[in-house]
């Protein structure tokens, strides 16, 4: 399945700002986003949209005030559906057509199991940040006199105290079955069950820094997580585990998608721009200047990516280069998906656009990498 992509640093704040300004609005500032639904508005339609996929059979986007969005006609209209909270959604993602997850600021996991239609929360972070000190705690009676332990169990128990103040950003599911959260400050989190137990996995990632991390990514033989600071872990188990690769340039990784081959695009701040072949040998792909929020890879194999002026850019050689596309109404880019054959959508700051595949399949493009 396509998949709903990553929010950068700047729009996740663009996000999270919006999101505050609106519950203010609707309530007074009073109301909890974790615990109080989404309000149904005709206006839902034009808000800031962070993310959008595709299940198969139909389209799901969301976005702030706990916006979801659905489409069954490939993007050319929404209906709104209520979500379980207020907070902003980050991501989505659904491995199977009737079954979805969606993470959100407040460290918020969602799940449906009817394609979209009713949603129930999993998690928050008030959950979440329980499910580490757990580990953290099992890990220290493990072995009391470890170092990165004793961290773990300070930082777990700073985690509880903070509160549901940091953010999911990406969620993957390998099947049904198997799945992982990632998000701020290294959390992240697995489920082997099909959601019913989750488990934290932050003692089992290289990432004593904390970098937040952005996304998550898919090659035949390993996982791959993207974040801070050009930060890459890779897994060879399944994602039991990550080891911290060399760092890929300097700025942010926002995402990562997976080539028809088997290759990883990284993508993200300041138009960072990499393809390797393995996840740990890296090679940048040209130059560009504006954020890279956004990718795509298209059944065809076409990789699109997206950033935060509302170019679109286009690779028909397994993303090894990439050309610009012109399009007639360009908007910021926080998520993309393919709508079946046909289109493309566009998740930005006034709801979703779509994109006939016509254009999008059309030569009316300039080549920025070779």
């Amino acid at each position: 399945m396509l998949r709903a992509t990553f929010l950068g640093a700047s729009m996740l704040l663009l996000a999270a700002t919006a999101s505050a300004a609106s519950l203010a609005d609707l309530s007074g500032g009073t109301a909890d986003p974790l615990k109080n639904p989404s309000a149904l508005s005709p206006h839902s339609l034009h808000l800031l949209m962070t993310a959008v996929a595709w299940t198969g059979e139909r389209l799901v986007s969301v976005g702030e005030r706990g916006t979801i969005l659905l489409s069954d006609d490939q993007g050319a209209s929404w209906r709104q559906v209520r979500s379980p909270v207020r907070a902003t959604l980050t991501a989505a993602t659904f491995p199977a057509p009737q079954t979805g997850w969606v993470v959100g600021n407040g460290g918020v996991l969602l799940q449906t199991r009817d394609g979209g239609e009713t949603w129930a929360k999993a998690f928050d972070g008030v959950e979440a940040a329980a499910i580490e000190l757990a580990a953290a705690k099992a890990a220290l009676e493990r072995a009391p006199g470890d170092a990165a332990v004793q961290r773990r169990m300070r930082e777990a128990e700073g985690l509880v105290a903070d509160g549901p103040d940091k953010p999911l950003l990406d969620v993957r599911f390998l099947d049904e079955t198997r799945g992982l959260v990632v998000g701020a400050y290294g959390l992240a989190f697995r489920t082997d069950d099909g959601g019913r137990h989750w488990r934290s996995i932050m003692g089992e990632i290289d990432n004593p820094a904390g970098h937040h991390l952005y996304g998550i990514a898919a090659t035949p033989d390993a996982l791959v997580l993207v974040g801070e600071q050009g930060a890459v872990f890779r897994s060879t188990d399944g994602g039991q585990s990550f080891q911290a690769e060399k760092p890929v340039g300097r700025g942010s990784l926002f995402g990562a998608v997976t080539t028809r081959s088997g290759a990883l695009v990284a993508f993200g701040l300041r138009g960072a721009l990499f393809r390797s072949e393995d996840g740990v040998n890296w090679a940048r792909i040209g130059s560009r200047s504006a954020s890279i929020n956004a990718g795509a890879v298209l059944a065809d194999g076409t990789v699109l990516l997206a950033d935060e002026t509302g170019t679109l850019a286009r690779s028909r050689d397994d993303g090894r280069s990439f050309e610009d596309m012109r399009l007639p109404d360009p908007t910021p880019c926080f998520g993309l998906a393919a709508a079946g054959s046909d289109a493309l959508v566009v998740a930005g700051p006034g709801g979703n656009v779509r994109v006939p595949a016509a254009l999008v399949r059309g030569a009316n493009a300039q080549g920025i990498a070779q």
